[in-house]
């Protein structure tokens, strides 16, 4: 815009241009009396993306674009706009148009964005809004995360090569970061790439200065030092966390932050590590394809009846335990409310009619909360004493404490109902809010305006007999006010002091001296009624904002009683049972289940199956057989269980002993990621490799068909030898899936690898899937009939099956005949050199002696190939 432009502006324009010079990033809703007006580029955009009409205003040549939304319906288009990834700036009327001199004074009340948002439409109830910050140096990464809408503040301290699996795992709305740090080819820049980090907002490096940083936070949380959060030196939480609420200051000027009232120092150890692959492939919170939410291990644990509950769930389960004392504590409670179904009924009944306590103080706390809000938070907290009394009535010690850790809140809803009626309505400038009684003068200018209704209608009595005109009314309408409304049959008893004020077809409107005077004390009246019972819910409002921590505190128990109850109550009712947790390394779980697709199938219908893991034996477990058998479902199995187990919660087993777990890696599935340019094999081999060097022998890897991205001879051997690592240099509890029978002999060569295979029946041709795990390796893969059952046309079938045949009695029936006496050695040398899993228990030179005394001239063809397979069998057997 031009300076001649901008001198050309009207004076609520140049207020608007100054606001939009303010807020350059945003989109700036601009308060011009019922609607939230956008200009220029603004109002292209929201149109364009809320379907909004353009339209445009004249301005000599140039017609300024605009576009408005109704201010009763900011919600709906900030809910669109936020979703997008947009930011919002709101730019409210901060006076009175009737008293204001000159233009409105307005102002931006907040910035809404992803990582910001309040409003309950923008948020999901079951799912934390986190507005993430990092930072990071060549030693470390400093992680902060926030969810404004709750006041949940915690930060890690992480290594910068697992700083991505944390954002991924937290899945913020909005990730602040330092403007040069993350500039292309930087090191941050690189660590959060392709990963689930909502909108990308760069700040100013200065923003993110453990210093000033340092200053923000103590002066928040009045303390003369950050050591009692445990942040000793840690100079990149310390950073995050600052540039966190720096920015949420920024985008709230008009409210405070008193509902963030803590911060906690969150450590990666002290929980089962889960990375973003294999929150990913066991589909723990999302399905791998779209679909029911339902198909989760979320979707079959979340039986929790309020919000927090729903969020604290989910984080449990995306960040189990990893010590066996506080799962045990967890383990306790859920068995016993287990055990005692009235009693959890009662408690979840009682539950569900608690609202979202947390959300509800952080709109109280930025003076967004109405009537509505306040009258839920009383009605939730006269559940409290009926929870904390069952609570007591239970010996878990968790149930115990978490019981008596709620604060009963009966003052904070004494003062509430006592200010409030029963169901008050959701704007607040309408009034019939404040429970009469309440307020004196409140009181008396309601009697006046009620009692103008019983004067007007005295008035109106009065009038038709005095003026002996039956039909003489009154009526009202903004323009006007009050008139007396008489129709032309009667125009001629008019009375003298009647003024006539409007003209219709059939009547005339009058007024008198005596109805403006009543009018003006009526009308007087009930404007004040509105402003003054808006005042003392603001005062209301402002007093229950005092007493936020102490509702914090009863909400986070709440929540976590509400997930113990859910988790027993699941578990009553699919015949889980609660596992042995246990330091050592020894898993077994007899007749384990997969917890998802048992629920997705008829009841009974999903076979069980034993997971053992001994130290000494059977470390690693080698599963073979066909596609479709089950391998796949099996492995998971084993992960999901053990998640289950850690987050304190009872499994679908008969039994079930499950050793201590760090970490849980899996490779399953094929896809590529064309983004970071990485083909198929490319992506299971960086996999691969993140396991090899981050496993532990505490750690439960998982792994699907590895090495099959590339030729048979270098996935086989790949197979091979990262098992082998596993086995011997890692020591992790493995399942391996695969299709190379050939890893069956690891089974026998391995001191602690065992062979299982899915056990299959071949019926006339057709192969039936009898799902269950059995001791021992399978020979054949099926994939024929497979492709049979998969729908592929019957001619494509049968050449399969005929090329099948050829190739197997070429392996078997190999003609010798043809070949000289060194073509054969040859042959014979690549027939063991391909089998490469043969110990080398002999001297290869004397193995390709005995084979070269096989007399090609005497036998056939078949029995010099069945020959030098028994020289190859001695061999392996080293006899």
């Amino acid at each position: 815009m031009s300076k001649q432009d901008a001198d050309s502006l009207t004076p609520a324009m140049r207020q608007w241009r100054e606001t939009k010079d303010a807020y350059p990033d945003t989109i700036l809703f601009f308060r011009m009396g019922d609607f939230y007006e956008m200009f220029y580029e603004d109002a292209k955009v929201c149109a364009e993306l809320c379907n909004l009409t353009l339209t445009s205003r004249s301005k000599g040549d140039n017609p300024v674009p605009m576009a408005g939304v109704p201010h009763h319906a900011c919600e709906r288009y900030l809910k669109e706009l936020i979703g997008l990834g947009q930011k919002v700036a709101i730019c409210d009327q901060l006076e009175d148009h009737a008293t204001a001199k000159g233009v409105v004074k307005r102002g931006v009340t907040r910035v809404v964005t992803p990582g910001t948002v309040l409003e309950d439409s923008c948020l999901q109830s079951h799912s934390n809004n986190f507005l993430a910050a990092v930072m990071m140096d060549a030693k470390e990464s400093g992680l902060a995360c926030v969810d404004l809408s709750t006041g949940e503040f915690f930060v890690s301290v992480l290594d910068p090569e697992t700083l991505g699996d944390e954002l991924e795992r937290l899945s913020p709305a909005e990730t602040l970061v330092p403007h040069a740090a993350y500039a292309e080819g930087k090191p941050l820049n690189q660590a959060l790439q392709y990963r689930a980090v909502g909108v990308v907002t760069k700040r100013d490096d200065y923003f993110f200065d453990h210093r000033l940083s340092e200053s923000f936070l103590k002066e928040q949380f009045g303390v003369l030092t950050l050591d009692g959060f445990g942040l000793t030196g840690a100079t990149c939480a310390i950073g995050a966390a600052g540039a966190a609420l720096e920015y949420i200051k920024e985008t709230q000027p008009q409210t405070g932050l008193k509902h963030i009232s803590s911060l906690r120092r969150v450590e990666r150890s002290e929980h089962l590590i889960l990375d973003r692959t294999t929150q990913r492939n066991l589909e723990l919170t999302h399905p791998l394809m779209e679909g029911n939410r339902g198909n989760t291990l979320l979707g079959v644990l979340d039986r929790t009846r309020t919000g927090p509950g729903g969020r604290l769930l989910k984080n449990w389960l995306l960040r189990p335990l990893a010590a066996v004392a506080p799962i045990q504590e967890r383990q306790a409670a859920v068995f016993e409310l287990m055990e005692n179904h009235s009693p959890r009924a009662e408690l979840r009944e009682l539950l569900g009619g608690v609202a979202d306590m947390e959300r509800i103080m952080a709109r109280v706390i930025t003076a967004r909360a109405n009537a509505r809000d306040l009258s839920a938070l009383v009605n939730s907290i006269r559940m409290l004493p009926g929870i904390a009394q069952l609570g007591r009535d239970f010996s878990a010690p968790l149930l115990s404490q978490l019981s008596a850790g709620i604060d009963l809140l009966e003052d904070v809803a004494e003062i509430i109902e006592r200010a409030l009626v029963e169901e008050p309505p959701v704007i607040l400038r309408e009034g019939r809010m404040i429970r009469e009684g309440f307020n004196a003068e409140l009181d008396e200018l309601r009697a006046i305006a009620h009692g103008g209704k019983d004067w007007m209608a005295r008035f109106q009595a009065t009038e038709q007999e005095r003026s002996g005109i039956p039909s003489l009314k009154i009526g009202f309408n903004k323009v006007f006010g009050y008139y007396l409304e008489i129709t032309n049959v009667h125009k001629d008893k008019v009375p003298e002091n009647y003024e006539r004020k409007q003209t219709l077809v059939n009547a005339e409107r009058y007024i008198t001296p005596e109805l403006k005077e009543y009018e003006s004390k009526v009308l007087g009246a009930e404007e004040r009624i509105f402003s003054l019972e808006y005042e003392l819910f603001v005062e209301l409002r402002e007093a229950v904002a005092q007493q936020v921590e102490r509702v914090q505190q009863a909400a986070r128990a709440l929540a976590a009683l509400d997930v113990l109850a859910a988790l027993a109550d699941v578990a009553s009712a699919r015949g889980y049972v609660m596992p042995e947790l246990h330091a050592g390394l020894e898993t077994r779980i007899l007749k384990g289940r997969h917890p998802v697709l048992e629920t997705l199938l008829p009841e009974g219908q999903f076979i069980d199956n034993d997971i053992i893991f001994d130290p000494d034996s059977s470390r690693v477990a080698i599963i073979t057989g066909p596609n479709m058998a089950g391998k796949s479902t099996y492995i998971r199995q084993a992960a999901l269980l053990t998640i289950m187990a850690h987050m304190g919660a009872a499994i679908p087993a008969e039994s079930a002993l499950v050793g201590l777990t760090d970490r849980i890696f899996t490779r399953v599935g094929a896809a590529d990621d064309l983004a970071r340019g990485q083909s198929t094999f490319m992506v299971e081999m960086s996999e691969t490799a993140n396991i090899l060097n981050n496993a532990t022998e505490r750690s439960l890897v998982i792994l699907d068909e590895v090495g099959r991205g590339t030729s048979t001879f270098d996935g086989v051997s790949l197979a091979w030898a990262i098992t082998e690592y596993l086995h011997k240099v890692v020591g992790a509890r493995t399942l391996f899936a695969t299709h190379y029978h050939e890893l069956a002999e690891l089974g026998t060569v391995l001191e602690r690898a065992a062979n299982y295979n899915v056990a299959v029946r071949d019926w006339g041709g057709e192969v039936i899937f009898l799902r269950k795990i059995q001791p021992g390796s399978c020979d054949r893969s099926y994939g024929i009939q497979v492709a049979r059952l998969a729908g592929l046309p019957p001619g494509v079938v049968e050449r399969a099956t005929e090329i099948l045949t050829g190739l197997e009695g070429q392996a078997t029936e190999r003609d010798w005949s043809y070949l000289e006496r060194g073509e054969v050695l040859r042959a014979a040398a690549r027939e063991v050199q391909l089998d490469l899993f043969a110990p080398r228990k002999v001297d290869a030179g004397e193995l390709l002696t005995e084979i070269a005394t096989i007399d090609t001239d005497r036998l056939s063809p078949l029995e010099a190939h069945q020959r030098l397979q028994d020289i190859v069998a001695k061999a392996k057997a080293g006899i």
